[in-house]
């Protein structure tokens, strides 16, 4: 079980939750998770326990978070002997967030959380704000501090220089290590700086009679530029995709916290 299914499961679950809230007591809005988390985990079991995608197509099979309360507890009375009752929402539940949890920014902060200064407010979706570059660089290496060095090491490529080429190599091999990005991601992360270093060598105008003095001469001529270039699109590529990861994460710790 990879820990990126277990956290899509704990997110659905914790929005079954929120959906529970005014519908069941505490006994028995427990006694509800523990029984959905059987069943998600008896379709997983049931499945060969698939990776993320095939843990998404399992939680679509129940329906939306909404849907499945409908459904299964529409019309439901409350046990008034259960002196444990669901208290209300909490106040701070709808209360702004600070500017460092995605809330609205001004001034210098605005400039650097991507919130343009227009304030914001409570009404507002979170998909609504944006996230600034500062932010989202922080949220990654907080949230997947392992990526961000692979990521980092990149950027060292990019300058063409001979002497930081080999840096790549560790950022290869971080990337193959992930735990966050999808087998395609590490093939894109992995082939394409490979093959533009290859082209690159092979564009190079040189002479050369044998092959190992070819690859001498054109790695740090050439080679290093393709190998430059495609670690800047290869950084484009993969950065989203860890900062969507590391913002889901965020959503989830903080609907624990507000529940």
């Amino acid at each position: 079980m990879s820990q990126r299914s277990e956290q899509l499961v704990l997110d659905y679950l914790s929005e079954v939750g929120l959906v529970l809230h005014g519908r069941m007591t505490a006994r028995e809005r427990t006694a509800y998770l523990a029984d959905l988390r059987a069943r998600i985990d008896a379709r997983r079991a049931a499945a060969g326990d698939p990776g993320p995608d095939g843990v998404r197509d399992v939680l679509r099979c129940f329906g939306t978070p909404e849907d499945l309360v409908r459904r299964e507890c529409e019309g439901r009375d409350l046990d008034i002997e259960d002196d444990e009752l669901i208290p209300p929402k909490p106040a701070h539940a709808d209360r702004v967030p600070p500017p460092w949890r995605g809330g609205p920014s001004r001034g210098l902060m605005a400039l650097l959380n991507g919130t343009g200064g227009t304030g914001g407010s409570a009404a507002a979706p979170p998909g609504a704000r944006r996230t600034g570059v500062v932010r989202g660089a922080v949220l990654v290496v907080r949230a997947h501090p392992a990526e961000a060095a692979a990521l980092g090491l990149m950027l060292l490529t990019v300058p063409w220089h001979w002497d930081l080429a080999f840096v790549w190599v560790l950022a290869a091999a971080l990337i193959v290590l992930s735990q966050v990005w999808t087998t395609r991601d590490k093939w894109v992360g992995v082939g394409l700086p490979l093959a533009s270093c290859a082209v690159a060598m092979v564009l190079w105008d040189g002479e050369a009679k044998f092959i190992d003095r070819y690859i001498q001469e054109s790695l740090p001529a050439t080679g290093v530029i393709g190998l430059g270039l495609a670690c800047l699109v290869t950084f484009l590529y993969l950065y989203p995709r860890a900062l969507r990861s590391a913002l889901t994460d965020a959503r989830a710790r903080a609907r624990a916290v507000g529940s």
